[in-house]
């Protein structure tokens, strides 16, 4: 056993640390390599399914999809829990991975026998990885609890009784006191999660390598970083960051000197997607090496830092392997490669060069003109829409009106709630000299008028938008301005609650309906009845598109009001794009009707290494 003589810290800042991490990777680079590609295999076939069937059975027992926006305290404590459990099992990969790479790191022998006996290390340690990560986590959120309790209680006693697009768009000056006092708490919450954090950063090599238990390790982490946690700190951010910036050096290198290539391939749809595919079979293979390097400088870096900090590192033996282990890690090579292979081949094929998608004006032209208006409308109609989004919510004598938020501050400087205000009160409020003095005078118009209007000139999709209490009245009422209009072959029923779409299909099964959510998490396609589902542009991407195709509802991106995110969107296959300024998405769409095949190909992967 090797017992290091502890430097000070001028030693450790004048490159020690570099030293070790250099003739660690020299010794063990090809080790290394084989270990990444075994484990990312085993992620690949084991790990990664199991944690979302994890994820996806914890969502179906509590029986709450969690998409959209959280009802009450009950709804954010499992929104809580959900992600403490989703950061757990993040965690948890990482260590299993770290601990094969440190066990690779203290062993001598051929590389596939040191990988072989990594993988049987690693899951030996498995449990007592495990228990760290909770031990971990747990010390975390109960640290985090303190300041979540002060920021939620400034909220509600600054902001509580706004409403939360108005607080965002106008920004009022309690926002800025609820900042004021929150962010110094915040701070000094995210100090001590970051002391608790590099304070424990050397557990996991004193489990791995000298055999502690989970608790035992995180002492001795403790005492080997005591005093030395701002320049440990810096030295671990400054890698990490330059680990974060090599993927997308390689993403902007591909774009901006590869990608030009394909366009001297001739322009038969054929070869261009056979060289689109060996394209993208090398750019998988050339980011699979850059996040080799990125995840070995990790682990050597935390190895070094418990060597030369008093850690013990003893050279571990490599007898408990599998029989012929250069087959067993030469064939998890051989998957990593065939599985990258068919992802470009599968990412080729399936790219969309259909002109199918559709424009959703949100909130009508609300770029142009007052939104949730019938001014709005009409500039959605004259931009070629085939669709209008609007907000419905009750007024205090049943009506339903078209309005987004809770009051009418933001719009008309009146702090009434919509709820709390007679129909006949709101004919008098102006909602469009906020946005322009040539919209003065423009009216809140009521469903039926507003379905009147657009007598089944676009699509109307209406997102049922509850006050406490009165979920399913709003509801009821809805579908009966539907039903009494005769509507229902113009109208598509949308909410961010789960609940109420399931309701809505109970209480009109002829209804099409669509659920809006800023983030769908595992389980929420599987239990909600729903034909379209509206998610925020920021959440969307390639596996979201093939999850909706395989499911066979709609997927609609909001909102997008970029022309390069638009193009990016329709490349991607999305059904429908809902925007702010719908003459703009309607000429990117026209603009791609007008491509062929192989034009439509390679913009599509222009679009893709944009992302």
């Amino acid at each position: 056993m090797e017992r290091p003589t502890i430097p000070d810290d001028r030693q450790l800042l004048r490159g020690i640390l570099i030293q070790d991490m250099r003739q660690d990777l020299r010794r063990h680079l090809r080790p290394m390599l084989a270990w990444y590609l075994l484990f990312t295999a085993f992620a690949v076939v084991a790990a990664a399914p199991l944690s979302t069937w994890s994820l996806a059975a914890l969502l179906h027992w509590i029986e709450r999809p969690l998409a959209g926006e959280f009802d009450g305290l009950i709804d954010i404590v499992l929104a809580l829990g959900w992600l403490m459990l989703a950061g757990a099992l993040a965690l948890f990969a990482v260590m299993l991975q770290q601990a094969g790479m440190l066990l690779v790191s203290a062993s001598h022998g051929c590389r596939y026998r040191i990988a072989a006996a990594a993988l049987r290390g690693m899951l030996r340690r498995a449990a007592p990885l495990a228990a760290l990560t909770g031990c971990q986590v747990l010390a975390h959120a109960v640290l985090a609890l303190p300041w979540l309790v002060v920021g939620i209680g400034l909220y509600w006693l600054l902001l509580g009784n706004l409403d939360p697009y108005y607080v965002i768009t106008v920004q009022p000056a309690a926002l800025w006191w609820f900042l004021g006092g929150f962010l110094p708490v915040l701070a000094a919450g995210l100090f001590l999660h970051a002391t608790l954090y590099f304070r424990w950063l050397l557990a996991t090599p004193a489990l791995v390598l000298e055999g502690l238990s989970p608790v035992a390790a995180l002492t001795r982490s403790r005492a080997l970083t005591r005093g030395r946690h701002l320049r440990i700190a810096l030295l671990v951010v400054g890698v990490a960051l330059a680990i974060a910036a090599l993927p997308v050096l390689v993403t902007l290198g591909y774009d901006r000197a590869a990608t030009p290539l394909l366009d001297q391939i001739p322009a038969n749809r054929w070869l261009v997607s056979a060289g689109m595919v060996g394209y993208l079979t090398l750019y998988a293979a050339t980011v699979l090496g850059v996040l080799f390097l990125g995840t070995t400088a990790n682990a050597l870096l935390v190895r070094a830092l418990f060597h030369r900090l008093g850690g013990v590192i003893g050279v571990q033996d490599a007898d408990a392997v599998p029989p012929r282990p250069g087959r067993f890690v030469g064939g998890a090579e051989a998957v990593v490669l065939v599985v990258a292979l068919v992802q470009a081949t599968f990412a080729v094929v399936s790219m969309n060069l259909g002109r199918e998608v559709t424009v959703t004006a949100h909130r009508g032209a609300s770029a142009v003109a007052p939104e949730n208006t019938l001014a709005a409308f009409e500039a959605a109609l004259d931009a070629g829409a085939d669709a209008i989004e609007f907000d419905v919510r009750l007024s205090a004598d049943g009506a339903v009106i078209v309005f987004h938020d809770s009051d009418f501050r933001r719009m008309a400087g009146d702090s009434r709630a919509v709820v709390d205000t007679p129909l006949s009160d709101m004919r008098d409020i102006d909602v469009g000299s906020w946005f322009d003095p040539v919209f003065s005078g423009e009216r809140i118009p009521t469903l039926a008028e507003a379905l009147d209007f657009l007598d089944g000139r676009a699509q109307a999709l209406v997102e049922l938008k509850p006050d406490p209490g009165n979920a399913q009245a709003l509801l009821d009422a809805t579908v009966a301005v539907i039903e009494d209009g005769g509507h229902w072959d113009a109208v598509i029923l949308a909410s961010l609650s789960p609940d109420l779409v399931r309701a809505a299909r109970v209480v009109a099964p002829q209804a099409r309906l669509a659920l809006f959510a800023n983030a769908a998490l595992p389980g929420t396609a599987r239990r909600t009845d729903f034909d379209m589902l509206g998610l925020n542009h920021v959440r969307v991407d390639a596996s979201v598109v093939a999850d909706a195709r395989r499911r066979g509802y709609l997927l609609q991106v909001w909102t997008v009001n970029d022309p390069v995110l638009m193009a990016r969107y329709m490349d991607l296959g999305v059904h429908d794009i809902s925007t702010d300024v719908p003459a703009e998405a309607v000429r990117v769409r026209t603009e791609r009707a007008e491509l062929t095949d192989v034009e439509l190909l390679l913009a599509r992967l222009r679009s893709w290494f944009r992302r």
